[in-house]
């Protein structure tokens, strides 16, 4: 819906599947050198600081990339959803990692290793060039976030939010997050989220039952985030 209502996916935490369209001799080369991570809900996979060993596909559940400022408050600013790719950013300008990865949901992880993924990205054009589109369009996302917390109020942030969210976890529209993650994607405290989705459920905008948030006016609060 969100690339409906915008006419490009720069807000959209959606990027094409990394593995979509891959020569199957790719495929079996990751499946007989990748270690297969098991992790439940709330688990962090690596933490910022940590040296990479290799890049991650997300095979089922979610996660979120985020930083921690001094105070101890988490800033999310992406999130991934299943055969996305993640780890390759630090990986190949060779530093630690810059954010820490956690789990929203169980998740199930393929590591591939460093000098394997390197190698197939060093002599395949194709792999090449699929990457180059998925950090291209990260940086988009990135960029476009940073303007949007320092230009958007916390309420067209907060309609923007659960529209991309509504995208990302498509579940019949209904949106599964914690509100202290919630709010760390808005880039506000719990509390002024919690009076502004209040404010949202009397305009009759959106639903919320048992900590579930379902839209039902999406063009309303495509209009309230101020970009069209």
């Amino acid at each position: 819906m969100i690339n409906i209502l915008f006419p490009h996916k720069r807000y959209s935490f959606i990027s094409e599947s990394f593995l979509q369209n891959f020569p199957q001799e790719i495929i079996n080369r990751f499946d007989e050198n990748k270690s297969v991570i098991k992790l439940t809900k709330g688990q962090v996979l690596f933490h910022e600081g940590a040296i990479p060993t290799g890049v991650y596909i997300l095979k089922s559940g979610k996660v979120k990339k985020y930083c921690t400022g001094l105070n101890g408050k988490e800033h999310i600013f992406h999130l991934i959803k299943e055969n996305g790719l993640f780890g390759h950013h630090n990986l190949l300008c060779e530093e630690t990692y810059s954010h820490s990865t956690a789990c929203l949901t169980d998740c199930v992880f393929h590591l591939i290793p460093k000098d394997v993924f390197i190698s197939t990205v060093e002599n395949n054009r194709e792999m090449l060039h699929c990457l180059l589109k998925i950090i291209s369009h990260e940086f988009g996302v990135f960029s476009n976030n940073s303007r949007i917390l320092a230009q958007h109020n916390v309420r067209e942030r907060t309609a923007l939010s659960i529209i991309k969210l509504e995208e990302f976890f498509n579940e019949n529209g209904n949106i599964r997050l914690s509100r202290k993650d919630h709010s760390n994607i808005v880039g506000t405290s719990i509390e002024s989220l919690v009076r502004v989705l209040h404010d949202f459920k009397e305009e009759k905008l959106i639903e919320i039952k048992e900590n579930i948030i379902k839209i039902i006016d999406i063009k309303r609060l495509a209009n309230i985030t101020n970009f069209i």
